[in-house]
């Protein structure tokens, strides 16, 4: 299957042969489509009143009836038809559902009765040894209830969110039966990893939050979506990867009054990277206190149909990169062990506006990052970040300014910062917390600049970095296959391009670990940015399949989980 968000790679898709499978429209403008191939002819079915498209490796399905009283056994029908069709196809798993519900808000708790009798009958006592499907529901004009799906073979795992109570675990509060449907479902088409969110509001525990409040509920629902995709999440799953908002091809939002559009079109496209598919579509939301939910299709970035190497390409003479950073100031305010770049260890250091200005320049010659990290270090130590966030947005490189910050100077910072920073990211180390007024302050001036905020609460860092050297090929192989950091920490230091920022601080990491190594990683692991073939030797370089040099010394991301703590000045002095 092929699944296209765009209308140049629908009609491409057309103009190739493909079939048809499933499109969405919402104001004659596409959202989102999926395509069978030539050699992969769909069989086109209708049992038991549903209409199937079927092939080799999905089934895709609607129904539409009268949803008439009582709603409950309505559902209960319906859904009974649907398993009883899919039972058919004993190779196919139910995957994903998209629900339209007439008066949602009068007749959720009655669709949800309804839907978890049908699946409980269907299973039996085995209900608990299958899976629930990802699934949404929102409001719909007209009679007619209409649930479209999708089920797949092997799909690798249907998951939920530390941070909220599995719907099909909901008090009787929310109803005498649960909601019936998992918070995402992770299946690979084509050799690319997908997850499909289920639809995704403002709700912590079983509970709705931030009533009446359309950025908080916005915020709290983007970060749900965070925490599910993350690599934490996943790893419960033995999923040894995460996706990022950056891989997010397509995000629905639904929304139910209509003064908060302007609003959600501001602010998202500040969180989403440019190739995403941004919808909006009023409609009514199945709990009446809350103001919006997305729903997300997240695919790894630049992925091949042939494995898990993100693919980056030219466009428009420039390479299409995830993200790029700058470390504007090495050295930090903390010392965590196992900071990835050694910034406990490194010497005072700032960069310039000039040196900034150059940077932005070589980024409008040779990249285009969806998102222009500021990093370090500790990026709120320079004196003048407000000014080169001013710089970047300035020199219009075209992507979002994120800065990457541990929160405990911000309460300093100048308007002029906040109104060049698009993201803010804060890394709140458990060993070394913001102050609870300062953190509310932080909050306030983010939602009063419409700034997107992301509070990563850190308990545990990798283990990054060994002493000895990694002699295993495979071993070395599979740290390079797996680490996501040579995708998103891309770096220019000392006239160097890197992939890996550790590349870019390896020969220092070395030297104060006493390693002697006849390896200059600045020179084997990057490339010059004065080169005068950068652009094609990049682009090389960073679709290489071959570990780097610094992979024989570090764990990457598949290190061991280590509890966040800070070095005493005695370990710094020997080098960690």
């Amino acid at each position: 299957m092929r699944f296209v968000t765009h209308d140049a790679a629908y009609q491409q898709q057309l103009q190739t042969g493909n079939t048809l499978l499933k499109k969405t429209t919402i104001n004659g403008q596409l959202i989102d489509a999926w395509f069978a191939e030539q050699d992969d002819k769909p069989l086109v079915e209708i049992k038991n009143g549903i209409q199937l498209q079927h092939t080799s490796n999905g089934i895709f399905g609607s129904i539409a009836v009268a949803l008439t009283e009582p709603v409950a056994a309505t559902t209960r029908t319906v859904y009974q038809r649907l398993l009883t069709t899919l039972a058919l196809y004993p190779d196919y798993t139910l995957l994903r559902c998209w629900n339209y519900v007439p008066n949602i808000t009068q007749v959720y708790q009655q669709f949800n009765a309804g839907r978890y009798q049908a699946f409980q009958e269907y299973y039996g006592d085995a209900l608990s040894q299958h899976p629930a499907p990802a699934a949404s529901a929102v409001g719909t004009q007209g009679p007619l209830l209409k649930i479209e799906f999708l089920a797949v073979q092997q799909p690798l795992a249907f998951i939920e969110n530390k941070d909220q109570v599995p719907a099909y675990q909901y008090s009787a509060y929310y109803g005498k039966l649960p909601p019936y449907f998992s918070r995402g479902s992770i299946f690979i088409n084509k050799g690319q990893r997908l997850l499909l969110s289920s639809g995704t509001a403002s709700i912590v525990g079983e509970t709705s939050v931030h009533a009446g409040d359309i950025y908080e509920q916005l915020a709290r629902s983007i970060l749900n979506l965070r925490i599910l995709a993350g690599q934490f999440n996943l790893k419960k799953y033995n999923i040894h990867y995460g996706f990022a908002l950056e891989d997010i091809v397509l995000l629905r939002v639904y929304y139910k009054q209509e003064n908060d559009r302007p609003f959600l079109e501001r602010y998202l496209p500040k969180v989403m990277a440019p190739g995403c598919q941004l919808t909006f579509q009023q409609a009514d939301i199945c709990r009446e206190e809350l103001l919006v939910e997305l729903e997300a299709v997240f695919v790894k970035k630049g992925e091949t149909e042939q494995g898990r190497l993100p693919k980056y390409y030219f466009t428009e003479g420039r390479i299409k990169t995830e993200s790029f950073e700058i470390h504007v100031a090495e050295h930090c305010n903390l010392r965590c062990r196992d900071c990835c770049n050694i910034s406990p260890f490194n010497a005072k250091h700032f960069m310039s506006i000039s040196e900034v200005e150059a940077v932005c320049d070589f980024i409008k010659t040779n990249l285009r990052p969806d998102v222009f990290k500021i990093a370090g270090g500790e990026p709120t130590l320079h004196p003048e970040l407000d000014k080169i966030l001013q710089t970047i947005q300035q020199a219009k490189t075209g992507c979002a300014v994120r800065v990457i910050t541990n929160g405990l100077l911000l309460h300093r910072m100048s308007d002029l910062f906040w109104e060049n920073v698009d993201q803010l990211t804060i890394s709140h180390y458990i060993s070394a917390p913001m102050k609870p007024q300062f953190l509310e302050e932080v909050k306030a001036k983010a939602k009063k600049y419409e700034v997107v905020l992301n509070i990563k609460y850190v308990e545990q860092f990798n283990e990054i970095f060994v002493n000895e050297k990694i002699t295993d090929v495979q071993r070395i192989q599979n740290i390079y296959d797996d680490c996501w950091m040579r995708h998103r920490c891309l770096i220019v230091r000392h006239g160097y391009f890197y992939k890996c920022t550790r590349s870019a601080y390896m020969n220092e990491t070395l030297s104060l670990k006493g390693i002697a190594s006849s390896i200059d990683y600045t020179v084997e692991d990057g490339i010059a940015v004065n080169d005068p073939n950068f652009k094609e030797k990049a682009l090389a370089y960073l679709n290489e399949t071959k570990p780097l040099f610094s992979c024989q010394y570090c764990l990457g991301v598949s290190g061991n989980l280590r509890e966040n703590i800070q070095l005493k000045k005695a370990d710094i002095a020997v080098g960690g």
